[in-house]
């Protein structure tokens, strides 16, 4: 490990050298502290990056010898948030980043390294503006941008922090990862995402290695991933993308700048209610235009506190690097389970995704022959990890995430289930029981577990105690269902501070794994009884008051929702001058999916703030289907709901597939889950809408009404059933769609409308618009 040096600045001298003496043993003492907080990497995160060739000098700033060294950690009642720390006084060396790091990158005295600047803004309160543009070698003059050009939103170097610069009431990303306290004003925090085209392995990784976690933002664009070659998709070429990390009543702009050429894309914030900012959800042809390649868009919200995530909601860019994680801290005194841990740290993000080794578009429609279905080639965790090549043997060598802990203290880790495919995730962690303390964001009654198992777009968080002998302990992600066939799988680690950084147990494999002990959300879905070796999310227990009328026997609006696949026969699809969507499932069936027997089609513009130029011919859903409807109806699905209804929506799974729990996903709300479960009835032995009408009506339908959990995405068992209930207090157009990629592509979405037009804000102004352009033809 290399030393914790500290240089003193050349024009900074002291009269005595017996005061030099105390500012040194002080010095050291905050050093050692710093350490024992985070760990014995703290040191090491000042050399993240390996060095910058000098083709990079000319887009490097010299740090200000002025710039103070701004404490790493705030501490909050309840322990200590960890967040970036600035360029210290007159060292020139790399931003170092919160992380659990793998080590230092390595050095070389004769070439200089790479510091900030380079048009990236760092802590915003420590940095000079010199820092804050690029220099030119040759007169060492700061590049300002031009604000007559008119490319200046081309100007690539600048234009992620112009409005940084322009706006003093801004805070920067890394100001607003931070402790939560009672009565501090909100911040206005200010992202910037730059979408492009971009490569895993690409040249970036000449110029420095990204060997720490750096979630808010990241000086290193090189993105490892598991090791293996592909082009992606990034948000300023990190995966996962910047994490949002704010505290409640914060209001968070990001502006998505759209390089990504022939591609257009909006950004969903998963979990976010969007109470007053309907028009941000990012939901294309619903809440907005997409952003069309060269355009930037700005979203405007504040957050629900919790766990929660971004990711693209256009297409499969998803799946191809474009999601990160979203935070929301409150004050200790309005979490009802903040006792239960000292730290909450903003590097114990676990993000897992499942990750293909070609673009996702080589899967869609997809394949009979070579490479056939949709499922993932590896997992990732927080965008790294190993993977085996199953024709040679041979094991990536990329870094595997660290997470460090230190003994006898009690860590929040917030678990975001980011996968694209129908791959269930079991997480395991050796040796360490897990205390879920929330689900998609909203506080549960803590129960304690071994195994977690989560679906697309579900968030838990738990608590681990480092009560182990200190040492380093493996964190094992396996893919179940149809990641089985790959055995696909990805480990982590869970290191004690000045412990190893390599397990003394051999690494667990999908077959020989970690112990399951008692798993949480098991996909058994027995739930209507007691069990030692499972709970059900059913059977979690809401933290928080719920709205009685929720309770109530009778909601005032109920919904039965079936939902499927119909599968083409391929001279049916494939006629002359037809071109209807499908999706090549794994067994070679040509499928597009159903809910309530139809498959929902995009308006050709957003119904938020375009609803009257929209064909009312467009909507339709199950009680008014157009009339030429066949048997792959499309349409935009859409069911009204009046403003502050009592809500019950039962989905009901007529898919049926052994191995596949189609998880669904609400957008503008969070739902109480009143029941989970299977046909009570032995002889039926697949459910369907008709038997789920008939035990709703003998009242076999289970359901619960003991604090039932607040969650905004549930896995309805296969050949099973979901019960779930809200207030519709949020008005708007709010997409409500299984939440697999691949499925949504065909259609597995529709549209609730809660109250009307009227009850919504107004349309944001210079709001853009889109649609059909088909005048008539002239004919003269």
């Amino acid at each position: 490990m290399m030393p914790f040096k500290w240089k003193y600045s050349r024009n900074f001298q002291f009269p005595f050298s017996l005061l030099l003496l105390l500012l040194t043993i002080i010095v050291d003492l905050l050093a050692i502290e710093a350490v024992r907080i985070a760990g014995p990497q703290a040191p090491q995160r000042l050399k993240d990056q390996t060095p910058a060739s000098s083709f990079w000098q000319s887009h490097l700033a010299s740090p200000s010898t002025s710039a103070p060294f701004d404490a790493p950690f705030f501490s909050a009642t309840h322990g200590i948030v960890q967040t970036h720390p600035s360029l210290s006084g007159s060292i020139p060396r790399p931003v170092p980043l919160t992380s659990n790091s793998l080590g230092s990158g390595s050095s070389s005295p004769n070439k200089a390294a790479l510091t900030a600047g380079s048009g990236y803004l760092n802590s915003r309160g420590s940095l000079p503006s010199s820092a804050r543009y690029p220099s030119l070698a040759a007169s060492n003059t700061v590049v300002s941008p031009n604000p007559r050009s008119p490319f200046r939103h081309l100007d690539f170097s600048t234009s992620a922090t112009a409005e940084l610069r322009r706006n003093p009431a801004l805070s920067a990303p890394d100001e607003c990862a931070r402790a939560c306290r009672e009565g501090e004003p909100p911040r206005i925090c200010y992202y910037h995402f730059t979408l492009e085209y971009y490569t895993v392995l690409g040249a970036a990784c000449q110029v420095c290695t990204p060997n720490a976690t750096n979630t808010v933002w990241s000086h290193c664009q090189c993105v490892l991933a598991d090791g293996v070659e592909r082009g992606i998709l990034t948000a300023n070429r990190m995966i996962p993308g910047p994490s949002i990390q704010v505290c409640e009543n914060d209001k968070v702009v990001i502006d998505v700048e759209n390089h990504m050429e022939g591609m257009e894309v909006t950004i969903h914030w998963h979990g976010i209610w969007q109470r007053g900012s309907q028009y941000y959800d990012g939901v294309p042809f619903v809440t907005q235009c997409p952003i069309q390649q060269g355009n930037t868009f700005r979203y405007q919200w504040t957050g629900n506190a919790g766990t929660h995530f971004w990711h693209a909601h256009t297409g499969l860019q998803k799946l191809d690097g474009l999601y990160g994680s979203i935070v929301v801290r409150q004050p200790p005194s309005r979490d009802p389970n903040s006792h239960l841990y000292d730290f909450d740290l903003t590097t114990h993000i676990m993000l897992i995704s499942d990750w293909l080794h070609e673009d996702a578009a080589e899967r869609y429609p997809g394949r009979l022959a070579v490479n056939t279905g949709q499922d993932p080639e590896s997992l990732l965790i927080n965008g790294k990890g190993q993977v085996r090549d199953p024709n040679t043997g041979f094991m990536t060598n990329t870094p595997l995430e660290i997470f460090t802990i230190t003994p006898g203290r009690r860590y929040r880790f917030r678990m975001i289930n980011a996968f694209a495919s129908v791959c269930p995730a079991q997480v395991t962690i050796e040796g360490h029981n897990l205390m879920v303390i929330a689900t998609d964001g909203e506080p549960v009654h803590p129960v304690e577990v071994n195994t977690i198992i989560s679906f697309s777009g579900e968030r838990y968080d738990f608590v681990i105690t480092a009560d182990q002998p200190v040492g380093a302990y493996w964190i094992q992600l396996r893919g179940l269902g149809e990641c089985g066939i790959r055995r696909a799988q990805q480990l982590g680690v869970l290191r004690y501070a000045r412990g190893p950084y390599q397990p003394a147990s051999q690494p667990p494999t999908y077959d020989v794994g970690l112990p399951q002990g008692v798993v949480m959300n098991p996909l058994d879905a027995q739930c209507n009884r007691q069990r030692n070796d499972a709970i059900c999310v059913s059977q979690l227990k809401s933290a928080q008051e719920i709205d009685r009328g929720i309770l109530s026997e009778k909601p005032d609006v109920k919904i039965f929702l079936p939902f499927r696949f119909y599968v083409y026969r391929p001279e049916e699809l494939f006629q002359p001058n037809t071109y209807n969507r499908f999706l090549v499932a794994p067994t070679g069936d040509h499928v597009i999916s159903l809910i309530d027997e139809i498959s929902y089609l995009s308006a050709p513009a957003p119904l938020t703030s375009q609803y009257n130029e929209i064909n009312p011919e467009q909507f339709c859903n199950g009680d008014n289907r157009p009339a030429d409807c066949g048997p792959n109806c499309m349409c935009t699905h859409k069911i009204d709901i009046p403003l502050n209804a009592v809500v019950e929506v039962v989905l009901v799974d007529e898919v049926q597939q052994p191995n596949l729990s189609h998880p669904f996903h609400l957008h503008g709300y969070g739902f109480s889950v009143v029941g989970i479960g299977r046909s009570p009835d032995m002889t039926v032995k697949k459910i369907n809408l008709k038997h789920a009408l008939d035990l709703d009506r003998r009242g076999l339908l289970n359901r619960q009404y003991n604090l039932p959990p607040t969650k905004d995405t549930i896995a309805v068992p296969n050949n099973g059933y979901v019960v779930l209930r809200f207030r519709a207090d949020n008005p708007g157009f709010w997409l409500f769609h299984c939440h697999f990629l691949f499925h949504i592509v065909i259609g597995m979405n529709l549209i609730l409308q809660v109250g009307t037009n009227a009850d919504m804000p107004p349309v944001p102004p210079g709001f853009p618009t889109c649609g059909d352009h088909t005048p008539p033809i002239p004919i003269n």
